[in-house]
């Protein structure tokens, strides 16, 4: 299966109705689906350094709430971006 095949589970119509930041993720990781595994690597960790709820304290508790619902969002497509090759944490 082809990276592709397996981003056509992501509709971009299920992002779109989770929130344009969930929305506007999905589209840029599309981008990288052509990519090699490194560059779509990176693609995945600059998103998930964005959306870190770490990156978010001290903010006020609904724009928190919003920045962990699109990390875990962004979590989700793992497997598609990456083709399964990453672990999880926790599982290494």
């Amino acid at each position: 299966w082809t990276i592709s095949v397996l981003f056509s589970q992501y509709t971009l119509v299920d992002a779109e109705a989770r929130g344009k930041d969930q929305a506007s993720a999905l589209l840029r990781l599309r981008r990288t689906a052509c990519m090699p595994l490194e560059r779509r690597r990176q693609a995945m960790r600059l998103l998930l350094r964005d959306w870190h709820p770490d990156k978010h304290q001290g903010k006020p508790l609904e724009e928190q709430e919003h920045a962990n619902e699109v990390f875990c969002y962004i979590q989700g497509l793992r497997s598609a971006v990456l083709g399964g090759t990453e672990q999880t944490a926790g599982q290494a």
